[in-house]
């Protein structure tokens, strides 16, 4: 006879955890107090696709970090596991019991912690309510954690994405706990910039969402030293390119050394102005150069990688 495997118990949250924002990790918090309560391993449910995009079909809005930068600072926060889940439509289809009932089979469930706004199940039918009952005839505790308020409104990785889109990055750090990351791989351009006396890192195959076209004050970690940055996204409009297409490239201050290739976070600090067209590339020039000058009176003091 066959003999069976004894699931470990684990305390689990559910949710897309996009940006891992200090309303994610107010959660993530509760997770690894209840599992300590439990003597189980905190855990977390999560998805590669946003069940909403999935759901709603077109086009997909990028998420504010990659899934496995997400993953990875999940863990970081304090949970031992994560599960990620691939959403379909036919899951979706399942009614708020047979979520239930499938959660149950991935582990010996002590607790749950969702925000007090969860749905689950078929077309979001079940809320908190729905889910305590279920605990009490499965055998689990519910634990639901008020929405995170700052300034009044609520924490959530939709308000980011809208400061982001308009230039409010330092309100969108104080809602993510950090300042917001651009992640890519360094790759060739048009030299425009070393051109100028300005050379850029250009950033290629950056996976998550681009806040809106300007110049930011930024800092990039290069061999565990950080360098205050010029970032600029936009389509370069003074060098009237045939077919401009959206880049986002960074200057590092006082850098001296090849970065081709390499995999380079930018964190955004400050947006200071939009893109524009000027007359001239001397007039650019002096305006980077007035821009910098701004960038390196940003302390960078306490700013660590993530």
């Amino acid at each position: 006879m066959k003999k069976q495997t004894r699931l470990k118990p684990i305390v689990l949250t559910i949710g897309v955890f996009d940006g891992v924002h200090l309303g994610h990790q107010a959660l993530i918090r509760e997770t690894v107090r209840q599992a300590q309560k439990h003597r189980a391993i905190p855990a977390a449910l999560s998805f590669l696709e946003h069940p909403v995009d999935v759901l709603r079909g077109g086009s997909k809005v990028p998420f504010l970090l990659s899934r496995e930068e997400t993953f990875r600072l999940l863990k970081s926060f304090g949970l031992l596991k994560v599960k990620v889940l691939r959403f379909t439509r036919a899951f979706s289809k399942k009614t708020p019991e047979q979520f239930v009932q499938w959660l149950l089979r991935q582990g010996s469930i002590r607790a749950i912690v969702v925000g007090k706004n969860f749905r689950f199940g078929r077309d979001a039918s079940g809320n908190i309510q729905t889910l305590k009952e279920l605990g009490r005839k499965y055998g689990f505790e519910v634990s639901p954690v008020f929405p995170l308020k700052i300034g009044g409104q609520v924490v959530s990785s939709s308000r980011i994405r809208e400061l982001l889109e308009t230039g409010r990055v330092e309100t969108a750090n104080r809602l993510l706990g950090r300042p917001y990351p651009l992640k890519g791989e360094v790759v060739h351009g048009r030299r425009v910039g070393r051109q100028m006396g300005i050379a850029t890192a250009n950033l290629g195959h950056v996976k998550q969402y681009l806040p809106q076209d300007g110049v930011y004050a930024g800092a990039v970690g290069v061999n565990g030293r950080f360098y205050h940055a010029g970032m600029n996204l936009g389509k370069r409009p003074t060098f009237a390119e045939k077919n401009p297409h959206r880049s986002a490239e960074a200057h590092l201050i006082g850098y001296r050394g090849r970065l081709y290739g390499r995999s380079l976070t930018v964190y955004l600090l400050k947006y200071l102005r939009p893109e524009r067209k000027f007359d001239s590339v001397p007039l650019l020039v002096q305006q980077i150069k007035k821009d910098l000058k701004a960038i390196q009176a940003i302390p960078l003091k306490g700013l660590k990688p993530f």
